[in-house]
């Protein structure tokens, strides 16, 4: 009982059971671990628990978690983060660090690919994947400029991959709680940032950037 209490406190929030009871194999021995399905159960645990470590993925059925990470940074300043998706990390990867993530690992990944993630953030440290950090490095030294992609908010990558799961303007809106109008303003954003000049046109676009967010 002893060892257990020295073992740090992981949160692995996924919406797929099996999934979440893979983390928590792969963790035993190195963390203490507790599961939430949603957003909403994960803030309603940590808000009475101490907690190390969170798992999260960013696709949690309608949730989008990017946008819940600098909420969760500013409520839980010490607690370590690492993004565990299926979502591309040449998409997602810099914005989530951005947002308040310390790690982005993805799912395809190997199980000590997973584990090198976790310890280099216990142990302080930032994660990408190797072939996402040269990328990252060689962006900031300028030779990679023409491998960027237009700047997306937020919010407009929430649309773009609601967009590339098929969904109507007005399925969008309600699984983001707006207005139609206001899709539509960020649809025509989209259109103009990717260069696409037809509905359909944005739709390939975004599956193209999005790929398999499930």
């Amino acid at each position: 009982m002893g060892d257990d209490q020295a073992l740090p406190t992981a949160l692995v929030v996924d919406d797929h059971d099996i999934f979440r009871l893979g983390v928590r194999h792969l963790l035993s021995g190195r963390a203490q671990v507790t599961e939430a399905s949603s957003l909403r159960e994960a803030r309603a645990w940590l808000a009475g628990h101490r907690c190390d470590l969170l798992m999260l993925d960013l696709g949690l059925g309608d949730d989008f978690s990017l946008t819940a990470l600098p909420t969760l940074r500013e409520a839980h300043p010490t607690l370590r983060i690492v993004v565990l998706t299926s979502m591309d990390e040449t998409l997602y990867a810099e914005r989530a660090l951005r947002a308040g993530a310390d790690g982005y690992v993805m799912k395809s990944a190997s199980t000590q690919a997973i584990l090198d993630a976790v310890d280099a953030v216990m142990a302080g440290g930032i994660y990408l994947s190797p072939r996402l950090g040269g990328a990252v490095l060689r962006r900031m030294a300028g030779r990679d400029k023409g491998a960027e992609r237009p700047e997306l908010s937020a919010r407009e990558i929430e649309v773009l991959r609601l967009v590339a799961e098929g969904r109507s303007t007005r399925e969008i809106a309600d699984a983001l709680n707006r207005s139609v109008k206001t899709i539509e303003t960020h649809k025509q954003s989209l259109k103009a940032k990717l260069g696409a000049d037809s509905p359909a046109k944005l739709v390939r676009l975004a599956v193209a950037w999005c790929g398999d967010a499930a």
